[in-house]
């Protein structure tokens, strides 16, 4: 179903700039046979509830890649591409132009997400006041030491099996949804909006947790997705838009 969008509830975007330090042009770089972005671009245009999802970037080189799967643009002012450009910034950026409910962000680097918990974090949404701002968090059981102390187990004891301890949770960034609105009205009057109250977490487990963040995360990846039967070619790096080209044609 198509809508206007002064009736569209939950749009999504892919944060995606060009440069990376870690990683030359990360967000275009092959994975198996096809540029990084699609796959999380796919994935959402797989969800039922997002009614609208962009590709939210300053390049017209990803912006001609991710178009080919389906997904529209939102052209950001190249200075909001800046390394020390904060996720407040942007998140304001695209509030002010796009009307709708809720704004959903997804990792572009977090191949192996399945629509399902994307629907999920968008159902707790639903589900909770307007003013929540829903996390997708990593779960993990390891004995926790912060500032070289021990958090989630006694030092002076016996060691507690890893499924015996207390769990801790960490925001992985790989989907999280807010009100446009509150976007817009913490942003202006505090600078910042992201992490207002209230906060609520939804865990994650697996291969779905699997970001990529640098060339070990690439090779993660590569190899998982060999196993799977996802053979491509891999290109390390691309240096023209030829290149970004011949890999969009990959996309589709």
């Amino acid at each position: 179903m198509t809508l206007s969008s002064q009736e569209k509830r939950n749009v999504a975007y892919i944060p995606a700039r060009l440069g990376s330090e870690r990683v030359p042009r990360k967000n275009l770089r092959s994975l198996a046979g096809q540029p990084l972005i699609t796959y999380v671009a796919k994935t959402a245009l797989r969800c039922p509830s997002l009614d609208q999802v962009y590709v939210n970037t300053e390049s017209p080189e990803i912006a001609d890649v991710a178009a080919l799967t389906g997904v529209a643009t939102y052209m950001r002012d190249p200075r909001l591409a800046a390394e020390l450009v904060t996720t407040d910034e942007i998140l304001y950026d695209f509030a002010k132009s796009i009307i709708c409910r809720t704004i959903a962000v997804i990792n572009p680097t977090a191949p192996f997400l399945k629509p399902e918990t994307i629907e999920r974090v968008l159902a707790v949404s639903s589900e909770k006041d307007a003013e929540a701002t829903v996390f997708t968090v990593t779960r993990m059981r390891r004995h926790l030491v912060i500032d070289g102390v021990p958090t989630n187990f006694e030092s002076a004891g016996k060691s507690p099996r890893t499924q015996d301890l207390q769990p801790f949770d960490y925001i992985n960034f790989i989907v999280f949804t807010i009100s446009r609105m509150k976007v817009i009205s913490q942003y202006e009057r505090h600078g910042y909006c992201l992490y207002v109250p209230s906060l609520v977490f939804v865990p994650m487990a697996g291969l779905e947790c699997h970001d990529i963040d640098d060339e070990d995360d690439f090779l993660i990846a590569e190899g998982i997705m060999a196993k799977e039967g996802r053979h491509g070619l891999c290109i390390p790096t691309m240096g023209r838009r030829g290149d970004a080209e011949s890999l969009a044609s990959m996309a589709s």
